[in-house]
């Protein structure tokens, strides 16, 4: 399709240079586009951050990172700056050649304060901008991996966004695919976050699991123990979400190669002889049934009924009502938490 533009209509026009379009515009944010626009229409040496927040209808943080990421790039000089982003004695030349008879713009930003950094992921490699675009333009593959993040997360990725893809790629050595798919298991947990993924991947890869497979078994692991724990939490009544101790008890459970029909059976029989829910308690019974080779309901009745033949209350060698009572007595229940 066609389109023709009257330009005469629009009044007052400003300049910018072109390569801002050619080179940076896809590895900037609208936001940022937005206050760089902003600062050449207003053509000014010195900003007030106020200012532009409230003309591009951003924060004023926003604006103070968009002006430290542009000087970075070299698409204007930025004097002010403070902090380890930027040296601010220092004049940084622009990298850019402007279009002819448009003069590079200046901007004394004396309020700007550094960007808060994440101290915690200072030993990972971050690049600027301009290594980033260079990187996706050298590797079709991270190209087509960028875009496919893209279209996942339904919105473009940030510079930031950008990195955590790469420190995925480049220094844990994963596969596109596999960093999909953890990407894809973590939107599936309303967790489409590009930090959230990095930090589940780097677990996963903690734990030496690297490859696609076993990236796949893993994720189809979780989703059977989601399903049983969503299960036990039922059966307990537990609305909210299970704790790190909880957890691991189902989880041994379900490694133990017991269904939801065994657990369910010594839930009830906690509840029967102490009244009161226990993970260690049921624990203590599925173990039990783990060492005598009973993984089914009618082996567990098999073996209740063969019990109560040979220890029948009041024969000698038998159990009384005292042993039960003496036995009791020895478990202090307030310990067993869950």
């Amino acid at each position: 399709m066609e389109v023709k533009l009257g330009f005469s209509m629009l009044g007052r026009v400003f300049m910018m240079p072109a390569s801002v379009v050619d080179e940076y515009i896809k590895i900037s944010t609208g936001e940022q586009i937005k206050v760089l626009m902003c600062i050449y229409c207003l053509g000014s040496e010195k900003i007030r951050t106020e200012d532009i927040a409230g003309m591009a209808g951003v924060s004023e943080q926003t604006v103070r990172e968009a002006v430290i990421h542009f000087s970075k790039l070299g698409v204007f000089t930025a004097s002010g700056l403070t902090g380890a982003e930027t040296e601010p004695a220092q004049e940084i030349k622009p990298a850019l050649q402007p279009a002819a008879g448009i003069p590079v713009q200046t901007v004394r930003a004396d309020e700007i304060t550094p960007v808060t950094r994440d101290t915690s992921r200072d030993a990972k490699v971050r690049y600027t901008p301009r290594e980033i675009a260079a990187k996706i333009e050298q590797d079709n593959t991270l190209n087509g991996l960028m875009q496919s993040m893209e279209q996942l997360m339904g919105r473009q990725l940030t510079h930031s966004n950008v990195g955590d893809v790469l420190e995925m790629y480049e220094h844990l050595e994963l596969d596109p695919a596999s960093i999909l798919m953890i990407a894809e298991y973590c939107k599936s947990l309303d967790k489409c976050r590009t930090a959230y993924i990095l930090r589940v991947a780097q677990e996963w890869f903690d734990e030496g699991i690297s490859e696609f497979d076993a990236v796949e078994r893993k994720i189809i692991n979780l989703g059977r123990y989601n399903s049983f724990e969503a299960k036990i939490k039922r059966l307990i009544g537990l609305d909210g979400a299970a704790t790190k101790k909880q957890r691991t008890y189902i989880a041994s459970w379900q490694d133990m190669g017991f269904d939801f029909d065994m657990v369910r059976l010594a839930y009830e029989q906690n509840i029967d002889n102490t009244g009161k829910l226990s993970f260690p308690y049921m624990d203590k019974i599925l173990h039990g049934w783990q060492e005598k080779g009973i993984h089914t309901p009618a082996q567990a009745e098999q073996a209740n009924q063969k019990f109560r033949e040979e220890k029948k209350p009041g024969q000698d060698g038998g159990i009384t009502a005292g042993d039960v009572a003496e036995f009791e007595r020895s478990i202090d229940f307030d310990k067993l938490t869950t």
